[in-house]
């Protein structure tokens, strides 16, 4: 916590010494109004109306001082606990995209809309309400108690007990409240990651029937949630109790000491009033400061799911000196690649050497789990292979600028993620003109596509693309990589939901191309790799064939084995 108020709470620490001081003014003009009660009462005793008046006028103005006051301190409190929440808001998201895929298989997307929305929501809490809270309670015990010390320090330092018994019970239940609320939090994110899975996969979930085991899963870790919340409030909610039995006895021992002093004259009436008066308005700051003990044990609870994300750090950092990533289409150099799954028994990827020179397209075939993906993740420093064995122009991969390396690699994945948003916003991120979207999606023939659509280009396509088909989706994912222009191309099997005319069609694109990159064509249809340069066949992730199209089907081997059967149907 310290660390959060030493990085984000300094350059407010001037607010929050205003804010000080105003609850200082404001406790004081409060703990005063009891006295020019008490004077007003004596006055109305010796009967002495006029002067009962101008006191009562001093209460009156006393008290609109304190509304005054008080505002200016919620002003000055609670501003600064707004854009510290915005300023950890932006150093998370930054810090999320940076990461590895690494990160999001530690940390599932509803774990982390956990930690973005509740526990931040918290530490908001904590450097607004809670210190106010903290500081208001600190103050009012003090004038306060000076205020009660000044009539009579007996009957103050007797109402000190109950209550330093009550708070010592109250702390004492916050620490057990700090180990309930991260146990709330934990079971809070993995309820957001249910939901959001399964909101996700709602369709796929219909089409099986299987419904009602999603509620049941969700169910288990609703209930696990709602266990730990219902602890958290039975520890709660004692609290406050607790510190109003200790207030309720206080006003007794002024009822019940100075009373009898009143009545032998060594208090007045108004005194005795006052002493009350000060007491019950002592248990606004303490029972304030139960909810205030609650917000702190929260936020501790929370502080250290907030810092994991902010001190995550990504798995494959650029090394001391980067080299810039390329302009222009690469030479790459695979020697002898080698990836190993973390648990896997046998590596997905076996000493791979192929040769891919500048511009040119090389297919990459080979059965399911044959480690194509593998071998274009690694180009792509998405999983990192061993030093020396993917080189760039002659320069390790590993030693390449890896924010310019993303720029300069354009990655199509098998899987194609669409946002909930309109076509020319998929394609083109915000970042590219309408033009360049339409010609890239011209490229990616999505023309007739686009024709049908009623808004054209502004069509949106519903979460992850569930309002147009896989074909389509697709084709956008690909129209999407096509509109950068950058000098390596990577496309992960992005043509296995296309017919057969427009897959021949957007490799016609690719061949015909004369700014080509330096291409990656990942495909079980060999239809799609004819017109590669050359074509690597990959087999329990080992090189087994390396050659052009006419060259792997003039000898045997799995390549020419699945052109057959491919010919067939």
């Amino acid at each position: 916590m310290w660390r959060l108020f030493r990085d984000y709470g300094r350059p407010w620490v001037w607010w929050y010494v205003a804010g000080a001081v105003t609850l200082g003014l404001t406790n004081w003009l409060s703990v005063e109004i009891p006295l020019f009660l008490a004077q007003g009462i004596d006055a109305l005793q010796a009967g002495d109306p006029a002067t009962a008046r101008l006191e009562a006028m001093y209460v009156a103005v006393l008290a609109g001082l304190v509304i005054v006051v008080r505002a200016a301190s919620r002003l000055l409190f609670f501003q600064p606990g707004r854009h510290v929440e915005a300023a950890l808001l932006s150093d998370v998201f930054r810090n999320v995209l940076d990461q590895d895929p690494e990160f999001f298989r530690r940390y599932p997307p509803g774990d982390i809309s956990s930690r973005v929305t509740s526990d931040l929501q918290n530490l908001r809490l904590l450097f607004g309400f809670a210190l106010l809270g903290l500081v208001n309670t600190v103050i009012a015990v003090v004038v306060t108690t000076l205020q009660m010390v000044r009539m009579s320090p007996t009957i103050a330092l007797l109402a000190a007990l109950p209550l330093a018994v009550a708070f010592l019970a109250t702390t004492s239940a916050a620490g057990r409240m700090r180990d309930l609320t991260r146990r709330v939090q934990e079971e809070l994110s993995k309820v957001t990651d249910e939901a959001l899975a399964t909101f996700q996969g709602l369709a796929t979930l219909r089409v099986y029937g299987a419904t009602a085991t999603a509620v049941a899963r969700f169910s288990v870790h609703n209930d696990r949630q709602a266990e730990a919340s219902v602890r958290r409030a039975a520890v709660r909610i004692w609290i406050g109790p607790v510190l109003a039995l200790a207030i309720a006895i206080d006003v007794w021992l002024a009822l019940a000491l100075g009373g009898p002093r009143a009545i032998a004259g060594d208090l007045t009436m108004g005194q005795v009033v006052a002493f009350a008066s000060l007491v019950g308005y002592l248990a606004g700051p303490l029972r304030g400061f139960t909810f205030t003990l609650a917000i702190l044990r929260q936020a501790q609870g929370s502080v250290d799911r907030v810092l994991e994300l902010l001190d995550a750090r990504p798995v494959r950092p650029d090394l001391p000196h980067p080299e810039p990533a390329p302009t222009r289409p690469p030479h790459l150099s695979f020697r002898g690649l080698s990836v190993t799954w973390e648990g896997a028994a046998s590596p997905a990827l076996d000493a791979v050497d192929v040769e891919v020179p500048a511009g040119s397209v090389l297919g990459i075939y080979g059965a399911t789990g044959s480690g194509k993906s593998t071998l274009a993740r690694a180009l792509l420093r998405l999983v990192d292979p061993p030093p020396g064995t993917i080189l760039v122009d002659g320069v390790d991969v590993r030693r390449l600028d890896r924010a310019g390396w993303r720029r300069a690699a354009t990655f199509v994945p098998q899987r194609a993620f669409l946002f909930s948003e309109s076509i020319e916003a998929n394609v083109g991120f915000g970042e590219l003109d309408r033009a360049t979207v339409s010609s890239a999606c011209a490229r990616a023939q999505l023309e007739t596509d686009l024709a049908a659509f009623p808004a054209g280009l502004d069509t949106v396509v519903g979460e992850a693309g569930l309002t147009v088909s896989g074909g389509q989706r697709q084709r956008v994912s690909l129209a999407r990589g096509l509109a950068r222009s950058g000098p390596v191309l990577v496309l992960d099997d992005v043509l296995s939901a296309v017919d057969p005319a427009t897959e021949r069609a957007l490799v016609d694109d690719l061949r015909r191309r004369r700014d080509r990159p330096t291409t990656l064509l990942v495909s079980n249809r060999l239809s799609a790799l004819v017109h590669a340069d050359q074509i690597l066949v990959l087999e329990g992730g080992r090189r087994v064939d390396l050659g052009t199209h006419a060259e792997l089907l003039a000898r045997p081997g799995p390549y020419r084995d699945a052109w057959a059967v491919q010919e067939a149907t």
